[in-house]
């Protein structure tokens, strides 16, 4: 069976290793480099950000051992696809068993005057998955495109010169990593979020004690607050912004423009039948778009915009295409088990339902903490700041049962880490009685959890 992947990063790339170990003939088409986003300018390079921001480098320091490590491992994933046939490209998906491949988005727009706008190629597929994962949101203000010293976070990881003032707009994920990192090296921090609170789709308890720590170090936080204009100024870049019906601004040095992704869905354009919604290339459970045949993975169909959504996403869609092919498969993905984590100083973990959540949802949970100043681990590793909290269902809450682990989030040393022993026991419906029955090391923070429910 030829299977024909649209996409090189984590849930393309991941998804091909894969359906080439399981026997697939496997055809990769990216428009970029091998490793997506994620690895060249998302989440391997902002982490080397966010460490080295902490060990006192310097801006130059930082970008070179950036870029070495992105090397490093974009070895690796070209080592990885032996055995892939790799095109460089612009995909466009024509139908259930065709892809057409262009050398530019000029021409496979059909907006190169001059050139010859055929594609070079067209592939032949059994099956096709679609993963073009996403780009980066842009305000539409006036001056977002024209004033000078606006940047991406791409454009953040090759800064050369560090400036004395940053004013970042979005209190999401990307906007605090980076907002922290720069905080760490001495920059003068503000960000601008358009919600009442930082982080929106996490724990709010959380979100707020991130808040009150980053505060505490220097970044200003103007929060419900709508942006109305970049304009350049003599000074930098005043950021104009609209807040409780007062018009305000903020004067820095860079513009960092953090509000969120988009998925990049140019790969459906002129394909009939193949139906791109509000978030994104719409998908059912198996990860099959509505042309049958055809499935999209990761940022591209908005359902979780993560990098380990994507690659596990890929192997749903995989599992069905072998399924639905009469090969078996034996596999248990939980996709509403889904941990995420921000790589802020410190960081933040997070799993399953949130007290916000539950309450939503009318579900009745206890609530059970610990603390990272009462670690004996937490405090000889000087980190002494942080929550645990793990949420369980009170007995008699119907479809769970007694004590049954909802969710936990984190705040703290080594929280991305830590949330994944959680996620595995949610995995099996564990109990916080079973899991407070689990030997734990010590001295470790994986004592954190055990002590939030002994």
């Amino acid at each position: 069976m030829r299977l024909v992947i649209i996409g090189a990063g984590p849930g393309g790339y991941e998804t091909a290793v894969e359906a080439r170990r399981r026997g697939f003939e496997v055809i990769l088409v990216t428009a970029g480099k091998l490793g997506g986003t994620c690895l060249n300018q998302g989440c391997i390079p902002t982490k080397c950000f966010c460490r080295d921001s902490r060990s006192g480098a310097s801006l130059a320091e930082m970008v070179t051992r950036k870029s070495e490590v992105v090397a490093k491992l974009s070895r690796g994933v070209q080592q990885m696809l032996s055995g892939v046939e790799i095109i460089y490209g612009i995909a466009r998906v024509k139908d259930a068993h065709k892809v057409l491949v262009w050398p530019t988005e000029a021409q496979a727009m059909q907006e190169a005057p001059g050139v010859s706008n055929e594609p070079v190629r067209c592939i032949d597929a059994d099956r096709i998955i679609i993963a073009t994962g996403s780009h980066t949101a842009w305000l539409r203000v006036p001056g977002a495109d024209t004033v000078p010293g606006v940047l991406s976070s791409s454009d953040m990881l090759e800064l050369q010169d560090l400036p004395h003032r940053l004013t970042v707009i979005g209190g999401g994920v990307i906007g605090l990593e980076f907002a922290s990192v720069f905080c760490n090296l001495g920059v003068e921090v503000t960000v601008i979020e358009y919600c009442r609170n930082i982080l929106p789709n996490l724990d709010s308890d959380l979100a707020k004690r991130l808040k009150q720590s980053l505060s505490k170090r220097g970044v200003r936080f103007i929060l419900g607050a709508a942006v109305t204009a970049i304009e350049a100024d003599g000074e930098g870049q005043k950021v104009v912004f609209r807040s409780a019906d007062k018009e305000e601004s903020v004067i820095s040095d860079k513009v960092l423009m953090a509000c969120g992704r988009v998925p990049d869905t140019r790969v459906a354009q002129g394909c009939v039948g193949l139906a791109v919604g509000r978030k994104g290339i719409e998908v059912d459970e198996n990860m099959e778009t509505s042309l049958k045949g055809v499935y999209a993975v990761g940022d591209v169909n908005g359902t979780v915009m993560l990098a380990h959504a994507a690659v596990f996403q890929g192997k749903i869609a995989l599992n069905h295409i072998c399924t639905t092919s009469g090969l078996k498969v034996s596999s248990r993905i939980r996709q509403e088990i889904m941990p995420s984590a921000v790589f802020t100083d410190p960081p933040l973990a997070s799993v399953g339902l949130s007290e916000d959540a539950c309450r939503e949802k009318g579900i009745a949970y206890s609530c059970h903490k610990s603390m990272y100043g009462a670690s004996g681990m937490a405090l000889a590793s000087d980190c002494p700041e942080g929550i645990c909290k793990i949420l369980a269902a009170k007995p008699g809450q119907e479809g769970f049962r007694a004590g049954q682990i909802l969710g936990c989030h984190i705040m703290g040393a080594s929280a991305p880490e830590l949330i994944s022993e959680v996620s595995s026991l949610m995995n099996f419906n564990a109990t916080i009685e079973e899991l407070a029955d689990i030997i734990h090391p010590h001295p470790s923070f994986s004592e954190l959890i055990l002590n939030a429910v002994r």
